[in-house]
């Protein structure tokens, strides 16, 4: 086929049977962000609430910090089975919920907003920042500790070396 042969237009049933495909894509889109239900949504977020005012410092608080901060600013570097490894059948339907939420563009600003702010994690992270000199970026809340992250450097330079 050469440019200057004619183009070959869809024929109108091309044309319907896309439409009808992108009619039924965004039937199906609408039914997923129905199955989650507002009760439900606002219940797993009290319930990750309640736990974060109460035990942020704990296991399953910090993982809990790190899959809620992931959702605020986008930075999902967090292992979902590590997330929910350890914590109860209510926590863990919790971070179900909202992650399904998340994901079928159900949770919003305002939901992570609150339950940042109530939790007490909004504080935290200003108190972190306050402590941070101007030149480093807050580091809250850690992924892990100063320790392990030498030793993951070290782990990452060896990689990157033994590739050379």
């Amino acid at each position: 086929m050469s440019k200057y042969d004619p183009i070959d237009w869809p024929s109108d049933a091309d044309k319907e049977s896309a439409l009808n495909e992108l009619a039924a894509e965004m039937r199906a889109t609408e039914a997923r962000r129905k199955a989650v239900s507002a009760e439900e949504l606002t219940s797993a977020l009290s319930t990750i609430t309640d736990f974060l005012q109460h035990s942020s410092t704990t296991g399953g608080g910090r993982r809990l910090r790190q899959f809620v901060w992931s959702l605020w600013n986008e930075s999902h570097l967090i292992n979902l089975f590590d997330l929910c490894h350890g914590l109860d059948g209510p926590l863990t339907e919790a971070v179900v919920i909202v992650f399904h939420a998340a994901l079928v563009g159900v949770l919003s600003e305002e939901h992570l907003r609150k339950l940042l702010i109530e939790s007490g994690e909004m504080a935290r992270w200003d108190s972190a920042q306050r402590q941070t000199p101007e030149h480093l970026d807050v580091f809250y809340p850690p992924y892990l500790s100063a320790r392990s992250l030498k030793d993951l450097a070290a782990a990452a330079q060896h990689y990157e070396q033994s590739k050379q």
